[in-house]
C-alpha cells in the first residue's frame, strides 16, 4: 500500500477512534438524563403519596381495629392516598400487604434500594421485554412499612435506541464526509506532488540530454579555434574552419534557445489563453516561414476553415512554425508543404504535411523525445536540436490536445495537432 494511502487510512482510523467514545459518552449521557427526569417525576409521585398516606393516617382508630378491619383500614388509606403503580411493603417481612402494580413483586431483601443521599433513587430491571423503573420510601406511619413504585419506562429505552440510531447515522455521515474530504485532500496534495516530482525529473533528463548534446559542437568549435590560434592555415583552410565554427555556434545558439522555451513550458508561466480566429493564426505563421521555404524553393501552401478556439497565441504560433520547420528541413527543392486549419467530428485540427523524405515505421514511437533526430547529419546540417517536437507535444497538452503523427519513407509527413 502507498504510503499516502496508509496515512489516509491511519487518519481514518483515528478519527473513527475519537468519534466512538464521543458518541458513546454522548449517548450514556443522554440516557442518564433522560432516566434521571423520569426517576424525578415518579419520586415526586411518590412522595406526594407518602405524604399523604402519613397525614391521613390514624395510629389511634387503627390500634383499636380488629386484624381484618386494620387490613382495610390499611387498604383503604393505600388507596385512597398512593394509588396504581405503587405496591405496601411489610418491612420486616419483606411482605407485600398490598399490590396496586400490574407485577408480582418478590425478591425484595435484593432490591438495592438504600440510598439515603439520593431522594430519587431508582434501579432498572428488566422484564422480559419491558423495562420497570423501581423506588422505595420508607414510611413514619404507619411505621415498619414501605411504599415501592414501578412503573413501566420501555418507550423510554425504545426512543434512547431510537436516539442511539440516529447518532451513529450522524457519526456515520461526519465519518465518511471528513474521510472523504481527507481522502481527496490527500490525493490531490500527492497528484501535485508527483506532478512536481515528474516536472523535476524531466528537466533533470533535459538538462542531461543538453549537457550531451552540446559536445559535439562545442568539441568542433574548441578543436577548430585552437587550430586558428596555434597552426598557420591557408586562406581557404581558414574560411572553413571560421565557418564550421559559425554553424557551430548558430546551433548552439538555437539549441539553448529551444531549451529556455522548453524549461518555460515545463514551469507553465505567463500562459494567456484568448479567443483566437484559425485564420488569423495561419496567416501570421505562413508569413514568417514564406521567406525560408523561398530561400528552399519548396512551395507553402495554406488552407484554412473559419474557426475560434481559446489559446495561447505565442504557443500555438510556436506549434506551428516548429512543425513547418521540420517539414522545410525533410523536404528537398521542389517539394510542398501544406498547412491546414478545419473542424472534423467536433474537433479542431491544424496540420502541417509534406512531400519530404518521410519517417521509418520503427522511429515514429521515437520522434517526439526531446534531442531525438532520425537523421542526424542532416539535422545538425540544418541547425536542428531535436527538440521541435517535443515542444510541439507539450504545447498541444497545454491546449488539451495531442499530436498524432503519419508518415511514409519517400512519400512525406502529417503531423496533426487535435484538440
Amino acid at each position: 500500500m502507498k504510503l499516502w494511502k496508509r496515512t489516509v487510512l491511519l487518519m481514518l482510523v483515528t478519527l473513527l477512534c475519537a468519534l466512538i467514545p464521543v458518541g458513546t459518552l454522548s449517548l450514556y449521557i443522554t440516557g442518564k438524563r433522560s432516566l434521571n427526569n423520569a426517576a424525578e417525576t415518579y419520586g415526586r409521585q411518590l412522595e406526594n403519596g407518602k405524604i399523604l398516606l402519613e397525614q391521613f393516617w390514624d395510629n389511634s382508630k387503627y390500634e383499636q381495629m380488629s386484624e381484618t378491619g386494620k387490613r382495610a383500614y390499611m387498604g383503604f388509606q393505600f388507596q385512597r392516598c398512593c394509588g396504581e403503580g405503587m405496591a405496601l411493603i411489610d418491612r420486616k417481612s419483606n411482605a407485600v400487604i398490598e399490590n396496586l402494580t400490574d407485577y408480582k413483586v418478590v425478591g425484595l431483601e435484593n432490591l438495592g434500594l438504600k440510598d439515603e443521599g439520593d431522594p430519587y433513587a431508582y434501579k432498572i430491571q428488566k422484564l422480559g421485554q419491558k423495562y420497570l423503573l423501581l423506588q422505595l420510601e420508607p414510611l413514619s406511619r404507619p411505621e415498619g412499612y414501605e411504599v415501592l413504585s414501578v412503573r413501566e419506562v420501555t418507550g423510554l429505552f425504545a426512543e434512547l435506541r431510537q436516539t442511539a440510531v440516529w447518532f451513529l447515522g450522524i457519526y456515520l455521515s461526519v465519518f465518511l464526509i471528513a474521510g472523504l474530504f481527507i481522502y481527496m485532500m490527500m490525493r490531490r496534495t500527492v497528484e501535485q506532488m508527483e506532478k512536481l516530482q515528474e516536472v523535476a525529473e524531466k528537466q533533470e533528463l533535459l538538462m542531461g540530454a543538453l549537457s550531451h548534446e552540446m559536445r559535439t559542437p562545442l568539441t568542433s568549435i574548441i578543436g577548430y579555434s585552437d587550430t586558428l590560434r596555434h597552426v598557420k592555415l591557408k586562406d581557404e583552410q581558414k574560411d572553413r574552419a571560421l565557418e564550421h565554427i559559425n554553424r557551430e555556434g548558430k546551433r548552439l545558439e538555437a539549441l539553448s534557445g529551444k531549451m529556455l522555451q522548453m524549461l518555460g513550458l515545463y514551469q507553465n508561466h505567463a500562459i494567456q489563453m484568448e479567443m483566437t480566429t484559425a485564420g488569423d493564426l495561419l496567416n501570421h505563421v505562413i508569413d514568417m516561414e514564406k521567406e525560408q521555404a523561398e530561400k528552399k524553393t519548396v512551395h507553402l501552401r495554406m488552407e484554412c476553415e473559419a474557426f475560434s478556439m481559446k489559446m495561447d497565441p505565442a504557443l500555438m504560433e510556436s506549434l506551428l512554425i516548429n512543425l513547418i520547420d521540420n517539414a522545410l528541413k525533410a523536404t528537398d527543392a521542389g517539394g510542398s508543404i501544406w498547412v491546414k486549419a478545419y473542424e472534423k467530428a467536433g474537433k479542431k485540427i491544424f496540420e502541417v504535411s509534406d512531400t519530404g523524405m518521410g519517417i521509418p515505421g520503427e522511429e515514429l514511437g521515437k520522434i517526439t523525445d526531446a534531442f531525438y533526430m532520425v537523421d542526424k547529419s542532416r539535422s545538425r546540417k540544418e541547425g536542428g536540436s531535436g527538440l521541435g517536437l517535443a515542444l510541439c507535444v507539450k504545447v498541444a497538452e497545454i491546449h488539451g490536445g495531442c499530436l498524432k503523427i503519419e508518415s511514409r519513407q519517400r512519400e512525406g509527413t502529417t503531423v496533426r495537432a487535435i484538440f
